[in-house]
C-alpha cells in the first residue's frame, strides 16, 4: 500500500511517500480502505517528537479517517465488507473497568490511533471493530474524517465531564 510515514522525528522534511506492507486484520479487527484522512494537531506533535515518546518506526501518522471495510478478522459480526465507516481513534482495551463504564480515555492500556500506533495516512488501516461507527450512505467521507476526533473531544467534555443532558 502507499503511505506517508517518517523514520525519525523532525519537521515536514522527514515525511516520506512510500510503499509499506498492507496490514491484515486480527481477531476482532477490520481492514478499512481509507477514503479520507485529516490532519490533526496531534499529528504534528507526534512527528516533531517529545521526550519519552515511544513509537515503532517507521511511523504512520493520522488519528482521523473514514472509508469502507474491505476485510474482516475472525469474531467480527457487527460489520460486513463494504460498510462505510468512520473511526473512533481512542483505543481502550475494551475490558477494564474504565472501558466498561464508557471512560475508555482513562484505560490503563489506552492508545490514540496515529500517536502510539500506526494511523490513517495510508491506503489501509486495521482497527478493532468496537472503534467504528457506520456512516449513512450520503454522509461525506471527508466531513466524517475531519469531524471524528474533534467531535468526540467536544462530546466527552460536554456530556461526560459537563453532564449536559438532552433538552439543555
Amino acid at each position: 500500500m502507499k503511505t506517508v510515514l517518517f523514520r525519525q522525528h523532525g519537521g515536514p522534511e522527514v515525511l516520506e511517500y512510500t510503499d509499506f506492507p498492507t496490514p491484515e486484520p486480527k481477531a476482532g479487527e477490520v481492514l478499512i480502505r481509507l477514503q479520507a484522512a485529516s490532519l490533526n494537531r496531534m499529528d504534528v506533535f507526534v512527528r516533531n517528537g517529545w521526550p519519552g515518546i515511544k513509537l515503532e518506526l517507521p511511523h504512520i501518522n493520522g488519528a482521523d479517517g473514514a472509508g469502507e471495510i474491505c476485510a474482516l478478522g475472525s469474531n467480527v459480526s457487527n460489520f460486513k465488507i463494504g460498510d462505510r465507516v468512520v473511526i473512533n481513534a481512542n483505543f481502550g482495551c475494551g475490558k477494564c473497568e474504565f472501558c466498561l463504564s464508557e471512560q475508555d480515555n482513562m484505560c490503563l492500556d489506552w492508545h490514540l490511533l496515529g500517536e502510539t500506533i500506526r494511523g490513517t495516512y495510508a491506503e489501509y488501516v486495521c482497527v478493532p471493530d468496537r472503534q467504528l461507527y457506520k456512516l449513512p450512505e450520503k454522509f461525506d467521507y471527508h466531513s466524517s474524517a475531519a469531524a471524528a476526533l474533534v467531535y468526540q473531544t467536544a462530546w466527552h467534555s460536554m456530556v461526560k465531564r459537563g453532564g449536559v443532558k438532552a433538552g439543555e
